[in-house]
């Protein structure tokens, strides 16, 4: 399990998103996070810090979720 999608599927971010997911999905949005946010080849820790600043800004966040549902 992917460190930082863990968190997202267990804090509800994906449900708040609308985005519907499962553990068996992790690997595959941990890919296109890392993608959209930029971040390929960074560890989870520095992935995780860009995916919350995201999650923060409300034009960020909702870019995320149109990536994430195309």
């Amino acid at each position: 399990m992917t460190c930082f999608v863990h968190h997202m599927i267990r804090k509800g971010i994906f449900y708040d998103l609308g985005i519907p997911t499962s553990e068996g999905r992790a690997e595959e949005l941990e890919r296109k996070i890392k993608t959209i946010v930029g971040m390929d080849g960074h560890n989870c820790h520095e992935v995780w810090t860009k995916v919350n600043q995201w999650l923060e800004d409300p034009k960020l966040r909702e870019s995320l979720r149109k990536k994430l549902t195309e």
